[in-house]
């Protein structure tokens, strides 16, 4: 794009229609090659390295106009900016306002404060399921989860004061794997994501102890956490924890229900938990497809975003939380599906912000996109990747509508170096390029001047 022409002889055309009557038009045009120019050296082979710059991605818009656009349609693996997808379905398909539920049963009301036989703790998928000790550990203070010791507390408010038998956990809501094909072994030993299970404390890291064994599966892990949360209490359990399926006819004696979806996904975009979106993606597959399965979740979080006529054409998701490795997007539709929520949408809302929250607090502090930025991070190996919005800063674009309006972009890297010591850095100089932008002369230095005509320069 080339500058706007500073030459007289412009002006000496007639027609109202000329690009040079409209000075809005023109500052408009500067703005954003300026801007344009920014993010190409952001994004050269020289500023992120040669192979970086042949398998990255980038789009940048607004008011509906593309303003910087690299590669937009390369297939790039995202990260956790996947997240962005899967969210966007849950929202469409199941709702705001959609909670989880999980629930303590017996087969049999308590007789005189006892429970004959075991104590059922059923599992609800509840991705935020957690003890008040891990949530008091999330940086940022107030998280949003579901206290599980309120179910000891509902076990008291029913006068329950023994169970004869053991506590069963029962996380049969959804499949067996507690993992996604095609993961490296190692995201679990890291502590990336959590066992994989509709009945699940803490991620999935909560572990009872003794007598339970380390490696018991989650939902002994869990039983065996609620069995201790009831000694505590002073209800005896006279059995081990154990795992199994409800009964039919069990009644319920407890229950803790979790707080709306909107707010989950808040946290889970926030602190990009993976082991929580993978819940939700089984949870998407269970209640549109009948499966409780990543697969099912994937094809309909695909199926959904088709639907709304969105650029799918490069869309792989083999998981809900952007884990694989092989999973790819392009910046179109990341930016397609930001656009489509806009700026003041419920994904826009529960996303990080700039030096302020959630995986953005310690990045960018200072600079001029520090709380004006709410975007998706995403890192793998090789990978940076960060998806969002800029908003307007007070006064942004001088009287001019368009440069006033928020920004949309994505910016995915791929095939960075892994000797770099900060990959996140390069998505981060992107994000002060655009809380700079607009940049150009006052909207006067584009009106016409003299006779026969001419425009005033940028000085």
């Amino acid at each position: 794009m080339a500058h706007p022409p500073k030459q007289r002889s412009v002006l000496l055309a007639t027609s109202v229609l000329s690009p040079t009557r409209i000075p809005m038009t023109l500052q408009v045009l500067y703005a954003r090659q300026r801007a344009g120019a920014s993010l190409a050296r952001d994004l050269s082979a020289s500023s992120i390295g040669g192979a970086a710059a042949r398998a990255s991605c980038a789009e940048v818009a607004q008011d509906g106009q593309v303003v910087y656009s690299d590669r937009p349609d390369a297939q790039v693996v995202p990260a956790s900016n996947m997240k962005l997808l899967t969210a966007t379905a849950l929202l469409d398909k199941l709702g705001p306002g959609y909670r989880f539920k999980t629930e303590l049963l017996a087969a049999s009301p308590p007789d005189d404060g006892v429970v004959k036989g075991d104590l059922y703790l059923r599992g609800g998928g509840d991705p935020l399921l957690r003890l008040p000790s891990f949530a008091a550990g999330i940086p940022g203070g107030d998280p949003v989860y579901t206290n599980v010791t309120e179910l000891v507390g509902g076990l008291e408010a029913a006068g329950v004061r023994q169970v004869t038998g053991s506590v069963v956990g029962d996380d049969l809501r959804y499949d067996s794997a507690r993992t996604v094909a095609g993961w490296p072994e190692r995201f679990t030993a890291q502590g990336d994501v959590g066992p994989l299970s509709a009945l699940g404390i803490d991620d999935g890291f909560a572990t009872a102890g003794p007598p339970v064994p380390l490696d018991a599966p989650p939902p002994v892990q869990s039983a065996g956490v609620l069995t201790k949360l009831a000694q505590v209490a002073h209800i005896k359990v006279g059995g081990r924890p154990q795992e199994g399926r409800v009964p039919p006819g069990a009644v319920v004696l407890a229950q803790v229900v979790s707080p709306p979806l909107g707010e989950i996904l808040g946290e889970v975009l926030r602190e990009s938990d993976n082991t929580a979106m993978e819940l939700l993606t089984k949870e998407l597959g269970l209640k549109v497809r009948g499966e409780g399965t990543t697969a099912a979740g994937t094809a309909v979080v695909r199926a959904d975003l088709a639907a709304d006529h969105l650029p799918v054409g490069g869309l792989v998701n083999l998981d809900g939380s952007g884990l694989s490795p092989r999973d790819r997007v392009t910046c179109r539709l990341l930016v397609a599906v930001l656009e489509r929520s806009g700026p003041q949408g419920l994904l826009a809302r529960d996303l990080p912000v700039a030096g302020v929250s959630g995986t953005l607090a310690g990045r960018l502090v200072g600079t001029p996109a520090a709380g004006r930025v709410r975007a998706k991070t995403g890192t793998l190996d090789g990978v940076a990747a960060l998806s969002g919005w800029v908003l307007p800063a007070p006064g942004q674009g001088g009287g001019n509508p368009v440069l006033a309006a928020p920004v949309v972009f994505a910016v995915v890297l791929n095939q960075l170096s892994l000797q770099l010591e900060d990959p996140a850095s390069l998505t981060d100089r992107v994000a002060v390029d655009l809380a700079l932008y607009p940049q150009a002369p006052p909207l006067r230095n584009f009106e016409p001047i003299g006779v026969p005509g001419g425009l005033k320069g940028d000085g």
